[in-house]
């Protein structure tokens, strides 16, 4: 088996299968070469495994054709605003540098260098994100047999620091009172329904999200795929009475009479015109309503319940014992080896002569 460049520059692969000599052309240049090269080495590998080589060519695919096959099977089920910006980030950082290259000639090294070039600042749940969402797509090429295996399959995702809320009642005040209308409207609905800041509480709607008759709001949690009723104060549902008439969208949360997608943004802006020091995000507000209701003294189990997710992610992620809490388990432990202490010494009576 050979692998030689023609005179008009292309590159040709000659092999022997069984009694007949088969020749395989490639493209010109460097990454025809490649191509050559990788299709010489899957030859030897089933030569070896006395496989059939007739259908030993890989078949030519590129990223960007799983990765929009991946998005396509997302539109199944709704597409998602995550999604489209990581259709936008893929696009404008990944095509450029992993997208005329072949899929089964992709490496490991290749994609981390896109990542380690473009977002080593970035913080480690979002490089495992867009590694994840890479390596989805590439498992749809091991599933097609394009590739024999995923580069990605064998990589460790770096371990995700907890999410420290900086976020302060006193601080959500203030973002409200430099949000515009209709954000400042999404955060109280936000706060009230305690569900997570995403589809989960973009798409719930007068019509069929509101009991008016039981006086609260029935919730989806997509991620645990539960749906939990989350009374609300009745100040509160008089406002979602007057909201209703207002709304021409039917949604709990709307801008200019269309469904909002994401209020992200609008709360950064807010909160920098606040004058805030710190970084926040629209989670951040279900971070605050849960370690309240902690501080409140609410039960783990109730919370838990009302957020979506489950007490131990509760304690694992926000739960933290109370100093007084903490000294009252020590005063009230036990001491080991009490029993065995020495007795009293009774006082004698004095003997008279």
């Amino acid at each position: 088996m050979a692998v030689c460049q023609r005179k008009d520059g292309r590159w040709q692969v000659t092999y022997r299968d069984g009694e007949h000599v088969r020749s395989k052309s490639f493209p010109s240049g460097r990454e025809g070469k490649r191509q050559a090269k990788a299709f010489a080495a899957e030859i030897a590998k089933r030569k070896a495994l006395r496989e059939e080589l007739v259908d030993a060519q890989p078949q030519v695919a590129y990223l960007q054709d799983l990765v929009q096959s991946w998005v396509t099977a997302k539109k199944a089920n709704g597409l998602k605003q995550w999604v489209r910006d990581w259709v936008s980030i893929f696009n404008d950082v990944f095509l450029p540098a992993l997208g005329r290259t072949p899929v089964y000639l992709l490496t490991q090294d290749a994609i981390l260098n896109v990542i380690n070039e473009h977002y080593k600042h970035k913080a480690q749940a979002t490089r495992n994100r867009y590694i994840g969402y890479i390596k989805t797509a590439l498992n749809i090429g091991v599933d097609r047999k394009i590739i024999v295996e995923n580069p990605l399959s064998k990589f460790e995702m770096g371990e995700e620091k907890r999410h420290e809320s900086p976020l302060t009642l006193e601080g959500l005040e203030l973002i409200i009172g430099k949000a515009r209308k209709h954000l400042a409207w999404a955060i109280q609905v936000a706060w009230n329904i305690s569900c997570r800041p995403g589809q989960d509480l973009y798409s719930l709607t007068f019509a069929q999200s509101v009991r008016w008759g039981r006086g609260g709001v029935e919730v989806f949690h997509r991620k645990v795929q539960k749906c939990v009723f989350v009374r609300c104060s009745d100040e509160f549902m008089q406002a979602l009475e007057e909201r209703r008439h207002l709304h021409k969208s039917g949604h709990l949360i709307e801008y200019k009479g269309r469904p909002v997608a994401d209020i992200g943004t609008a709360f950064s802006n807010a909160a920098k015109r606040a004058g805030l020091e710190y970084g926040v995000c629209p989670y951040d507000i279900r971070h605050l309503w849960i370690t309240t209701m902690l501080d409140k003294k609410v039960e783990i189990s109730a919370i838990a319940h009302l957020a979506g997710t489950s007490p131990r992610m509760i304690i694992k992620n926000y739960y933290e014992a109370h100093a007084s809490e903490k000294e009252k388990a020590v005063a009230l432990l036990p001491r080991l080896g009490a029993a065995r202490e020495a007795p009293l010494r009774l006082v004698k009576p004095v003997q008279v002569a």
